[in-house]
């Protein structure tokens, strides 16, 4: 399902193997969802929208690591060494965008990056500083966001966000490594992996990569 009628679903992507959960983020509560840690964490934001994208990515991560009949609240995300969220040695990745949540998981993945964003119109500058003129010929909104949301989750997956320059990955056909994300893809061992992306919710991208 990739149109959005619904506040939530969980759908899993053939090539890349990951599972996914899409969730809303307005209206939600922790509930008994929350290690004592995590409800720690989600008190101490001081801002609303902040607040409730976070609690919404962990609901969905914990809807994905413990099904339906689990303990949500046993099933606590931190961070690995390289600040990746993780549950028991198994990585997750979440994003969120524009009301939306997203969780990713895939069991035994090294190496996994998620990202949602919003299809829109971005000033020049975004599509010049962060796109070689190969990836994008034009800045045309919906293909931008597409590539946009491929090189958030690889940079995820690296474990470096935008610690790294997003130009350090080039999108175009083949992805490529150069730089800092050369450097941390070397240092885990060159693992090869895919990259999935879909038009979801609607108005949305979505791209997921994973070790294969």
């Amino acid at each position: 399902m990739t149109t959005g009628a619904t506040d939530t679903w969980i759908e899993t992507w053939s090539e890349t193997g990951a599972r996914l959960k899409f969730l809303k983020i307005d209206g939600l509560a922790p509930g008994a969802a929350l290690s004592e840690r995590e409800a720690a964490q989600y008190s101490a934001f001081l801002m609303e929208k902040r607040r409730k994208e976070w609690l919404a990515g962990r609901l969905a991560a914990k809807a994905l690591l413990g099904g339906p009949a689990g303990n949500p609240a046993a099933f606590e995300i931190s961070p690995d060494r390289l600040g990746r969220p993780s549950c028991g040695g198994e990585l997750v990745s979440i994003s969120h965008s524009n009301g939306w949540a997203l969780a990713a998981v895939k069991p035994g993945s090294a190496f996994l990056g998620a990202d949602l964003e919003i299809i829109e119109a971005r000033h020049p500058a975004w599509y010049r500083d962060y796109f070689h003129q190969s990836e994008l010929p034009a800045p045309e909104p919906s293909a931008a966001t597409r590539l946009w949301t491929i090189k958030e989750a690889l940079l995820k997956a690296l474990g470096l966000g935008l610690m790294a320059d997003p130009l350090d990955i080039r999108t175009g056909g083949r992805v490529r490594f150069t730089g800092k994300a050369l450097e941390r893809y070397r240092e885990l061992g060159s693992p090869e992996f895919s990259v999935e992306t879909r038009p979801a919710p609607e108005g949305f991208w979505t791209a997921v990569a994973a070790s294969k």
